[in-house]
């Protein structure tokens, strides 16, 4: 699916420029991560390893929660809340994915990209990026208007000529039903086929 018809899906409405803003700010991959590979590049790459002790709470360390001090400290209530929806959702052994073909669970963590990646003890870019790679990659996060525009005008050509189909089916099938009525002339033929044309 392109950027265009997934902007249909959606239901993304604007200019090409703000569609493909919206777009970009989904965050969509092409299929949803895997928590096993996701659990496992977290720990990897030291964004969110849990500790192992003789004690029976769990404790957990790494960039992700230094992101999360940063957010409560900031008092972004909103934010924290996302995050801490993302932490149960991929640390919940019933889960089997994190659906980021989903704009409700893409977006926030794109957001979360371009607000903390790359700052200092916090994941950095590549460390977002490599998420997104277990995915399939960012679907749109280079699209650029042009080749949105390139993709609407060819998808409306599309249109256009399915809708010409039609109506030649249509008028063919209304003259080819009129020719067979004993009454019939060329003149009523041609009618019956511009009607249906016109219909």
């Amino acid at each position: 699916m392109n950027a265009y018809e997934k902007a249909q899906q959606l239901g993304l409405t604007g200019t090409d420029a703000e569609i493909v803003a919206q777009l970009t700010a989904c965050g969509l991959t092409a299929r949803p991560i895997q928590l096993s590979e996701l659990l496992f590049l977290l720990n990897f790459r030291g964004m969110l390893t849990k500790l192992v002790s003789n004690q029976t709470d769990e404790k957990w360390t790494g960039t992700v929660l230094a992101m999360k001090a940063a957010l409560v400290a900031a008092n972004q209530t909103e934010s924290v809340a996302a995050l801490d929806r993302w932490l149960s959702h991929i640390t919940n052994p019933r889960n089997v994915t994190f659906d980021t073909t989903s704009p409700a669970h893409a977006a926030p963590f794109w957001a979360m990209r371009i607000a903390f990646g790359g700052q200092q003890t916090m994941p950095t870019l590549a460390d977002f990026d490599a998420v997104a790679d277990l995915g399939g990659g960012w679907l749109f996060a280079t699209l650029t208007e042009a080749e949105y525009a390139a993709q609407k005008t060819a998808a409306e050509k599309e249109a256009a000529v399915a809708a010409v189909i039609v109506k030649c089916n249509a008028a063919r099938e209304a003259a080819e039903a009129e020719s067979r009525l004993a009454e019939s002339t060329p003149i009523t033929i041609a009618a019956a086929a511009e009607t249906a044309w016109g219909a």
